[in-house]
C-alpha cells in the first residue's frame, strides 16, 4: 500500500500553502518593524515604551517565523505521510483517532513539536530533509537566527536574563557571557534580527523545489488519474486539458472510453471532481465494494472524499 495516496488530495493545496505562508510571513514581520519606526519617531513614547516595544517586536517576529515553519513541514507531512519517517503507532492510538488519516494529522503535529522543542539546527536539517532540498544553508545565518529565537525564548522565560539554556544553545553566539546579564534588545539588534531571518526565509523560498511550490489542484488532479487503472486505458491527455496549475478543462466528459462498470466509478470520481454534476455523482457504495482498500482507486477516493477539490 502506498500510503502517501491516501491523502494525495491534500497535495492540492500544498503549493497554495507554501507560497501564502511565505507572502504573509514576510508581511507580517515587515508591518511589526514598520510601527517600530513610527514609534520610534513619535516623540509621545518615552524611552521605556520604546524598549518595551523592541521587545514585544522580537518576541512577535519569531513566533510568527516559527509558525511559518510549522505550518510549511504540517502541509508536507499530511500530504506525504512517508515523510514521517516511520513514525510508529498502536492499533489503540488507530482506534481513538477513528481513521488513519486523524492518526496522520495527529503523527505530524507531533514530530513536528517534537523538532520545535529540540535544537534549532537539528529542526532545520529535518525541514530541508523533508523538502528534498540538498543544499546546505549558511551555518552562521542558522546560528544568527537560532540566538534570536533562544533571546526571544529568555524574554518569555526568564524576563529578558539569559539562563543556563540560552547559553548552552547559542554556544559562540552568545551574547553575554554569565547567567542572569540582561541580553539587550535596541534598535540595532531588532533591525538586524529582521533581516537575519527575512534572509532566511528568503533562502528557504528558494530551495524549495518546484515540484511542491508548484503542487495545485490541476497537477494532482493528473497524478491522481495516473496512479489508477484509468491511465491504462486511456492517458490523462486524451481526457483532459491543463490550462492553468488550477484550472484545467474536459475534451469530452460523455465519452465512456469503453472503461468498465468498476472503472466507470472511478471516472464518475473524476467528473465530479471536474463539475460537480449530479448526473456524475459517484454511487460510494458500488465504488468501495469494487475496489478493495489496498488498491489505488480505494486510496484516491478516501483522499479526495477527506479533502475535495473542484474546477
Amino acid at each position: 500500500m502506498d500510503l502517501d495516496l491516501l491523502t494525495i488530495a491534500n497535495r492540492a493545496n500544498l503549493g497554495w500553502e507554501i507560497q501564502t505562508s511565505i507572502k504573509n510571513t514576510k508581511e507580517r514581520i515587515d508591518k511589526i518593524k514598520a510601527v517600530v519606526d513610527k514609534i520610534e519617531t513619535n516623540s509621545s513614547f518615552t524611552q521605556d515604551e520604546i524598549k518595551q516595544e523592541y521587545e514585544f517586536s522580537i518576541i512577535g517576529i519569531v513566533s510568527i517565523f516559527e509558525q511559518h515553519l510549522n505550518g510549511l513541514l504540517y502541509h508536507l507531512y499530511v500530504s506525504y505521510p512517508s515523510k514521517l519517517n516511520g513514525k510508529k503507532f498502536d492499533v489503540s492510538e488507530l482506534g481513538e483517532k477513528g481513521s488513519l488519516l486523524e492518526l496522520f494529522y495527529d503523527k505530524a503535529t507531533q514530530r513536528i513539536l517534537d523538532l520545535a522543542y529540540g535544537r534549532f539546527d537539528r529542526f532545520m536539517k529535518s525541514f530541508l530533509r523533508a523538502y528534498d532540498i540538498k543544499d546546505e544553508i549558511d551555518d552562521d545565518l542558522v546560528k544568527d537566527v537560532n540566538e534570536i529565537k533562544c533571546t526571544r525564548d529568555c524574554y518569555i522565560h526568564s524576563n529578558g536574563s539569559a539562563n543556563a539554556l540560552y547559553l548552552s544553545k547559542t554556544g559562540i553566539k552568545a551574547r553575554v557571557r554569565n547567567k542572569d546579564e540582561i541580553l539587550k534588545i535596541d534598535k540595532v539588534y531588532l533591525n538586524n534580527s529582521v533581516d537575519k531571518i527575512q534572509a532566511l526565509i528568503a533562502k528557504i523560498e528558494a530551495l524549495i523545489p518546484n515540484k511542491y511550490k508548484e503542487s495545485k489542484r490541476a497537477y494532482v488532479f493528473k497524478q491522481m488519474w495516473d496512479a489508477t487503472s484509468l491511465s491504462d486505458r486511456v492517458k490523462f491527455e486524451d481526457v483532459w486539458v491543463i490550462e492553468t496549475p488550477s484550472r484545467i478543462r474536459p475534451i469530452d466528459l460523455e465519452d465512456d472510453h469503453g472503461f468498465s462498470s468498476s472503472e466507470m466509478e472511478v471516472f464518475n470520481l473524476f467528473r465530479y471532481a471536474y463539475g460537480a454534476r449530479r448526473d456524475h455523482k459517484v454511487d460510494f457504495a458500488l465504488y468501495f465494494e469494487r475496489w478493495s482498500p489496498d488498491t489505488n482507486e480505494y486510496q484516491i477516493a478516501i483522499s479526495w472524499l477527506n479533502n475535495q477539490f473542484y474546477f
